[in-house]
């Protein structure tokens, strides 16, 4: 599938990454960029929800075009990963609507939050590390192999829908670089956890989307022949 839409998956991830400097050259300072109601934290829910969207939207083409069960299943544990994702940013709403922490969560929550990735590092560093791996790997490694290789992929391959296209590698090589290249830039206006936090949202967001837009163009030519 041909590239479209440069400046989204493309130009969009740079200029996630250089607004913050944008906005601190404007406003002077970072109060409204960091924290749970910052600007960071609020565009990472945001990102997760337009990917739910367009998951949805997606499982209607899929319906509509009749593929089988294996991309409908897909799009559905995206939904969840990403509404348990955009859930646990919020705390279930707690930064919403300010509601306390039971004594008894507090004392299992080191942030004194109602959520589960606070709690252990099985809900917040592996899925983390998982999340890292699977992007380094199929957003990254592989579509670039294909790429250069000349490798035409097609709906013979099982997974040709869950594999994520050239579209994502600028967000998910910004996933993975970002960490090395905060560990070198001196600097105090990006938070290394909220922007690592966001970028994983919006390559969600990105491959939803891409994701949407091969089902788009599937129905539009009439591909609708499902060899499973």
């Amino acid at each position: 599938m041909k590239s479209t839409g440069p400046l989204l998956y493309h130009g969009f991830p740079l200029l996630v990454i250089v607004f913050p400097f944008i906005w601190v050259a404007m406003a002077g300072n970072d109060r409204m960029l960091k924290g749970e109601a910052g600007i960071v934290e609020n565009a990472t829910v945001i990102f997760l929800v337009i990917a739910i969207g367009y998951c949805i939207s997606s499982l209607v083409l899929a319906k509509r075009q009749d593929l089988s069960a294996y991309p409908r299943a897909w799009l559905v544990l995206l939904i969840l990963g990403a509404a348990y994702f955009a859930l646990e940013e919020i705390s279930y709403g707690q930064h919403m609507f300010g509601w306390g922490t039971a004594d008894t969560w507090k004392e299992l929550n080191d942030q004194d939050e109602t959520n589960l990735h606070n709690v252990h590092a099985m809900f917040d560093q592996v899925p983390r590390a998982l999340l890292t791996f699977g992007i380094l790997v199929g957003g990254v490694i592989l579509p670039l192999y294909w790429k250069f290789r000349g490798i035409e992929r097609d709906e013979s391959d099982r997974f040709y829908w869950q594999w994520p296209t050239a579209e994502c590698v600028t967000i998910g090589l910004l996933v993975i670089l970002i960490r090395p290249i905060l560990s070198i830039v001196d600097t105090d206006i990006i938070n290394a956890g909220e922007t690592k936090e966001n970028l994983f949202a919006l390559f969600i967001m990105l491959y939803c989307i891409s994701l949407h837009s091969r089902l788009r163009l599937r129905g539009e030519t009439g591909a609708n022949e499902d060899p499973g």
